[in-house]
């Protein structure tokens, strides 16, 4: 009677345990998947940053942007084909560069399919040699495991690169 009664109680700690576990187990999957894809995100964002100090005017504000664009390298990047060129998903800005000093002089809006310049720059005095180049990239991770899908939305994850243009 008493070994019944042992394998019994081993019976409920292996269930009680094995819970633990599997969300555990569950858990580091769903944080490499995310960890994943922001490396993805980064990588790309890098890719356009770099494109863009030697390419600093190369935009495209089509759904599926050449090579030889700053867009067109975030999506060629790897893992981020897919991600949508609007202003939303992907940002390309300028920083005016004074000493140590950094100021938003523009952006590039694939939405307008133009750069816009902020209050006394021009895209001639922006986008130009010294200054910055940042790539930012916003992308919604679904969670994959279904373990903390019912928290809520989708996880949001950005990357930003910036880089000083060379040409």
């Amino acid at each position: 009677m008493r070994i019944t009664s042992e394998r019994a109680q081993a019976l409920v700690e292996f269930a009680l345990v094995s819970m633990f576990v599997m969300l555990l187990l569950g858990s580091v999957v769903e944080l490499g998947f995310l960890f994943s894809h922001k490396l993805e995100l980064a990588n790309a964002a890098r890719a356009g940053a770099r494109w863009g100090t030697t390419h600093s005017s190369a935009w495209s504000a089509a759904a599926g942007p050449a090579s030889n664009t700053i867009e067109g390298q975030v999506q060629n990047a790897g893992g981020t084909a897919a991600l949508p060129n609007n202003d939303t998903h992907l940002y390309i800005d300028y920083l005016a560069v004074s000493g140590s000093t950094q100021t938003l002089c523009g952006n590039y809006s694939a939405a307008s399919g133009a750069f816009v310049a902020q209050a006394g720059y021009s895209q001639a005095t922006c986008v130009t040699a010294g200054n910055v180049v940042r790539v930012t990239i916003t992308n919604s991770y679904s969670l994959v495991t279904g373990l903390f899908g019912s928290l809520g939305a989708p996880v949001s994850v950005k990357s930003v690169a910036a880089m000083v243009i060379t040409v």
